[in-house]
């Protein structure tokens, strides 16, 4: 029987965030090997890049494909842990990226629908946060950032059968006044990551009902 593959992609720094928790909780599970029981993991850092955050994902996928996608940004204004339901065809064009580059327009994609919906489990992601005693809730706007345009460009582009986002406050080791913890983000990721994996075991015909 072959297990199921995810691949968990943690954005690195940006002009708000020059400590991103995002990235800090994907790279500790990494170097800790953490897997789901039953459950193939593969963990990529991402920069916050308007051309090579998508390419990278769509580099590794090419080399090992996943049956689905997490991506982990950084909300550093939120107070709680935020489950992205859509993706949203729209850009800032004034919001430089990590290296100062800014995206062309003010649209992710000309032919594109104005948005795509997460083919994630979100409710069940929602409901394994709030059972680990997070504050949590399902989000339908994931900004006009590289975190909305790397989902919206994922979901256009069926990187994967299931593509979800997750966003994570600012952790209190990166900024005094922030609301959670490095703990708490691990934590998050990992419910996020179980959830995700248990829509994966149940039968096709049943994840399409759900």
């Amino acid at each position: 029987m072959t297990h199921p593959r995810l691949l968990v992609c943690g954005f690195g720094s940006f002009p708000a965030a020059p400590r991103n928790p995002a990235a800090a909780a994907v790279e500790a599970l990494a170097q800790e090997a953490w897997s789901p029981q039953g459950v193939e993991m593969d963990y990529l850092s991402l920069s916050v890049a308007w051309t090579g955050s998508v390419e990278a994902i769509q580099a590794a996928l090419a080399q090992r494909p996943a049956d689905a996608v997490l991506v982990v940004g950084g909300a550093t204004e939120s107070d709680a842990f935020r489950v992205e339901t859509v993706g949203r065809n729209r850009a800032a064009r004034a919001k430089p990226d990590h290296a100062g580059a800014t995206w062309e327009g003010s649209v992710i994609r000309s032919d594109g629908p104005g948005a795509l919906a997460s083919t994630a489990p979100t409710d069940e992601m929602l409901g394994a946060l709030i059972g680990s005693n997070l504050a949590a809730r399902l989000s339908d706007d994931a900004g006009d950032y590289l975190c909305n345009f790397t989902l919206y460009r994922l979901l256009a582009e069926a990187a994967a059968p299931s593509v979800g986002f997750l966003h994570v406050p600012q952790a209190r080791e990166f900024a005094e006044r922030a609301s959670s913890c490095l703990a708490e983000i691990d934590q998050a990721v990992r419910a996020s990551v179980r959830a995700m994996a248990d829509a994966l075991s149940r039968p096709v015909a049943e994840r399409r009902r759900a």
